[in-house]
């Protein structure tokens, strides 16, 4: 019997979401339909995860910037997610509960861990959301000491995950290592990127939105052109994804993640470790 799952969010109209778990369905031989819902306000996406158990779903991917509301929605949550404060998984159970977890913390440990170790030297945060919260926290497993949260707002609870501090932009000049947790075309990003980055440091810098399939995100875009390093989102959207599918359908974790790169690839996927020059 054909099962379900999903991806919810404001906007996942152009999200490399289904593509990837479908990839991975075939090579796993598994019965799924993974379907993209677009929720325009907390109302929406509440109802579209009432929907989906009605339905019998498995679970959902949970996306910008209902995380911290699928917190609130589960039954149970994991450690990861208690910790990390955000859920981006949702698994239905046969009893009717709402399990929560994250699979953004753990994907993102996979996909940092191939950056150079010395990177690490000093990061900075950009953005206090869900991803913002993962992020941090990863950093926090990779045994980072010298973390910096930069936000419009609420940067502290975010740097409190990673035991690190709350700043404004300037702190950007210090920094190795630039994480983007924010929407693409945020002026946030764009500042900190023209304004603040000390060129005599070479930041990488890393981005977890990611562009469409001929180009990388307007910020790996503008980072290239001043000829730093920089990744695009695409290798974590591929760890999260292998870890949910196996959450709710116990696939092997390590298949579905070969086959979404394969799906990735040639056109677009950008290994972690790749030079853009």
């Amino acid at each position: 019997m054909r099962r379900l799952a999903a991806v919810l969010g404001r906007d996942v109209s152009a999200s490399l979401s289904p593509r990837l778990h479908a990839a991975a369905a075939r090579a796993l031989e598994l019965d799924l339909a993974y379907v993209p819902v677009s929720c325009p306000d907390t109302g929406h996406f509440v109802r579209a995860v009432e929907a989906l158990e009605t339905l019998g779903a498995l679970g959902a991917n949970v996306t910008v910037p209902y995380k911290r509301v699928a917190l609130d929605l589960a039954d149970q949550v994991s450690s990861t997610a208690a910790e990390i404060g955000a859920v981006n998984t949702l698994t239905f159970s046969a009893a009717g509960r709402r399990h929560g977890d994250n699979t953004d913390g753990p994907g993102l440990v996979r996909a940092l861990a191939e950056l150079p170790a010395a990177v690490f030297e000093r990061v900075q945060i950009l953005g206090a959301g869900g991803a913002a919260r993962a992020a941090a926290w990863a950093l926090a497993q990779l045994g980072v000491d010298d973390v910096h949260v930069t936000a419009r707002r609420n940067a502290e609870p975010v740097a409190e995950v990673a035991n690190g501090k709350a700043s404004t932009l300037e702190a950007v000049r210090g920094a190795t290592l630039v994480v983007s947790c924010l929407p693409g075309d945020d002026a946030l990003a764009r500042q900190a990127l023209t304004d603040w980055v000390d060129m005599t440091k070479r930041p990488v810098v890393y981005d977890l939105a990611y562009g469409d399939e001929a180009s990388p995100s307007a910020l790996v875009a503008a980072a290239e052109r001043r000829g730093l390093l920089a990744h695009d989102g695409r290798a974590l959207l591929v760890e999260q994804a292998a870890l949910s599918l196996s959450l709710w359908t116990g696939a092997d974790a390590a298949r579905a993640r070969q086959a979404m790169r394969s799906e990735l690839s040639p056109g677009g996927w950008r290994d972690a470790g790749s030079d853009p020059g």
